[in-house]
């Protein structure tokens, strides 16, 4: 059965147009989508709103109030039929083929995209980062309609959403080369309606390690020593992969002589064997020296003049 407009929003028929306002605001509180989320509340909404629309312009009103009263003339003789659920435009409106409602998809969530950062050996070897990640979540107390009771939803502050924080350890397998994007089923944003939670897509950026250089799968390194050092020899510790190393340096080793160190190098993961290491010897100059060296440096200089003298006499 059809109701008046006055039915709709239970108001008199000689209601004034500030009861009627407030009867409108009053119903708009109870059936508006952000609070009630029924198919009945959304249709009584289109109902009120197209009622108020009528009786608060005074001339559509004046119409309306017209209309009805032809109609109840038009319908008096039928006893079966109440005249005032009908408007005039009834008697010629063709029957309305009923509305599907619109069908509500799974909305899969967003993906989100972060960036880590390693080092060059964390890249050969593997590791792992400890990730903070934001994403919103449909509200539990307003279930996402940012109202509540009638009022704006105080948990979310009427967003219909929270910002959870969460965090996650992903771990970063060996061997990986810079810009490798991994990608975490299900981390991102949540889906909607039922669809699935995005991605959490992490972008992997290797700093380059301005000590150790891999090539071909062999590491080089290049070790600094001292004058001294080069010509009494000594122990030297160099950096690797897996930790440092302790290199044996002979006595008048040269400046470029390279010593070739054995599994400390890059894994292979076939075999489960570690490469090689080159260390190349760079003879470092002091660019200081005290009084007392300087002339242990020219007591060393007449020496070797000495000594060439005495092959060039002989």
């Amino acid at each position: 059965m059809i109701k008046s407009y006055y039915d709709i929003l239970n108001v008199k028929e000689n209601a004034t147009k500030q009861e009627i306002k407030n009867q409108f605001k009053k119903l708009v509180k109870m059936y508006h989508p952000d609070v009630n989320s029924s198919l009945e509340a959304e249709e009584i909404f289109k109902e009120i709103n197209k009622a108020a629309e009528i009786l608060l312009d005074d001339l559509k009103r004046k119409n309306y109030d017209s209309l009805r009263a032809i109609n109840k003339n038009i319908y008096r003789k039928n006893s079966n039929i109440n005249a005032s659920e009908y408007s005039f435009y009834d008697l010629f409106k063709k029957p309305k083929k009923e509305e599907k409602k619109p069908e509500i998809k799974p909305q899969k969530g967003q993906d989100i995209t972060v960036n880590v950062e390693i080092d060059y050996t964390e890249a050969i070897l593997g590791t792992q980062r400890s990730i903070n990640i934001s994403r919103s979540s449909i509200c539990p107390k307003c279930q996402g309609h940012k109202f509540a009771n009638g009022q704006k939803c105080a948990y979310c502050d009427g967003l219909g959403e929270k910002t959870v924080n969460k965090k996650i350890t992903v771990k970063i397998p060996k061997g990986l080369k810079n810009g490798t994007k991994l990608r975490i089923k299900g981390e991102g944003q949540e889906g909607r309606f039922g669809g699935q939670n995005g991605n959490l897509y992490v972008v992997v950026n290797v700093i380059k390690n301005d000590e150790l250089n891999i090539k071909d799968d062999i590491v080089y390194y290049n070790a600094s020593i001292s004058p001294y050092t080069a010509v009494l020899g000594g122990n030297i510790n160099v950096p690797t992969l897996w930790g440092e190393a302790i290199i044996k340096i002979p006595p008048l080793t040269k400046a470029n002589q390279s010593f070739k160190l054995i599994d400390v190098g890059v894994l292979n993961e076939k075999t489960g064997k570690k490469g090689e290491q080159i260390v190349k010897i760079i003879i470092q100059i002091p660019k200081e020296l005290s009084s007392q060296e300087f002339a242990l440096y020219e007591k060393l200089r007449d020496l070797n003049m000495k000594k060439t003298n005495a092959k060039t006499i002989y």
